[in-house]
C-alpha cells in the first residue's frame, strides 16, 4: 500500500472521531498527532512485523491472535515538586496492578479497553483515575482559605497508539466531568542493555481552561491583599524524560522514572503557582506472575 493511499485512509477513519470528541482549540493538536501517526506508519512499511503488524487486512476488532493473559502486582512511590507557593514536595504511592489480554490492558491507575487495529494504529477507550491532583487549604499558607480542589477524579475518552521500529507514538483525549478536559502526545523508545530497558521519553499535555481554573483559579470570593481573583485558560504543558526496567529475575522488575515538566502560562500566570519547572521521581517493584 503507498504511503499517500495509507494516510488518505488513517484521515477518513480518524475524522469521525475528531469532529466527535476534539472541541475548539484541540483540533489542531489532534490533527498535526494524527499526521505525525500516519508518517510513522507509512516509513515503518517493511520493518519487522513483530514491531508493526502492517498485513492485517484494515480494521481488525480485537485482533484475531490467540489470546494470552499476563499479569502482575506490585507498589512504588512518586515525589514531585508541587506547583503550588510554599507546598514543597508531595509524595504518592503508586499502585502497580499489571494485566494484559486480548481485550484489556492495565498497568497501575489506567485501563485501556482494545477497540481493534487499523493498519499497525491501535485503538482503544482509556479509563483513568488521577489521585495526586488538588490540594487542602491547609496544604501551603497561599492557600488559606481557598476551598479545596479534590484531586480524586475518573477520566476517559479515545487513546490511539503507534508502535514502530522507530518507536511509540501515542495520544489520549480524556474528559473528568467538572474538572473539564486534558489531552496528551506522548513519544517514547526503548533501548535494551540485557537487564536494562532504558526509554526517553517526551510529550506534551493540553490542559482545557476549565481544568485549569478549576485547580489555579481564584474565586472572587477567596481573592486577597497578594492573592488576586484568576479565572483559568487553556494552555499546553512540556515534560521530558527516561524510565529504567532493571529486570531482577525472569519475574521481577524494578521501574524507576525521572523526568521534569515545563508549565504553560495558563498555570504560571495563577497567583497560587510559583513554579514554572515541575521535577517528578517514581520508583517501584513489580512481580510478574505471568
Amino acid at each position: 500500500m503507498s504511503n499517500d493511499l495509507l494516510e488518505e485512509k488513517l484521515k477518513n477513519f480518524a475524522s469521525p472521531l475528531h469532529r466527535l470528541f476534539v472541541p475548539g482549540a484541540l483540533s489542531l493538536s489532534l490533527s498535526l498527532c494524527l499526521f505525525a501517526l500516519s508518517t510513522a506508519m507509512a516509513r515503518a512499511e517493511g520493518v519487522d512485523p513483530g514491531q508493526v503488524d502492517a498485513s492485517e487486512p484494515g480494521f481488525t476488532i480485537l485482533s484475531n491472535a490467540t489470546n494470552v493473559t499476563r499479569w502482575g502486582l506490585g507498589a512504588g512511590v512518586g515525589v514531585a515538586e508541587s506547583p503550588y507557593k510554599g507546598y514543597g514536595a508531595k509524595v504518592d504511592p503508586l499502585p502497580l496492578v499489571y494485566f494484559d489480554d486480548k481485550w484489556v490492558h492495565v498497568f497501575g491507575t489506567t485501563i485501556d479497553v482494545k477497540v481493534g487495529n487499523w493498519y499497525g494504529l491501535s485503538v482503544s477507550l482509556r479509563g483513568q483515575f488521577s489521585l495526586g491532583d488538588g490540594y487542602k487549604q491547609s496544604d501551603a499558607p497561599i492557600l488559606n482559605g481557598m476551598d479545596d480542589r479534590n484531586g480524586s477524579a475518573f477520566w476517559y475518552g479515545p487513546a490511539l497508539a503507534c508502535r514502530t521500529a522507530f518507536g511509540t507514538l501515542s495520544a489520549d483525549y480524556l474528559v473528568g466531568g467538572n474538572k473539564g478536559e486534558r489531552a496528551s502526545v506522548d513519544y517514547r523508545k526503548p533501548f535494551e542493555f540485557g537487564k536494562v530497558s532504558l526509554t526517553p521519553h517526551a510529550g506534551v499535555q493540553w490542559l482545557s481552561a476549565k481544568y485549569v481554573d478549576y485547580y489555579y483559579g481564584v474565586l472572587p470570593s477567596e481573592a486577597l491583599a497578594g492573592r488576586p481573583a484568576y479565572t483559568g485558560r487553556a494552555t499546553w504543558n512540556a515534560s521530558l524524560g527516561a524510565s529504567v526496567d532493571y529486570a531482577l529475575t525472569p519475574h521481577q522488575s524494578i521501574l524507576l522514572d525521572v523526568g521534569v515538566s515545563r508549565l504553560g502560562g495558563g498555570v504560571t500566570d495563577s497567583p497560587l503557582v510559583g513554579k514554572r519547572f515541575i521535577p517528578e521521581v517514581k520508583a517501584g517493584y513489580i512481580y510478574r506472575f505471568k
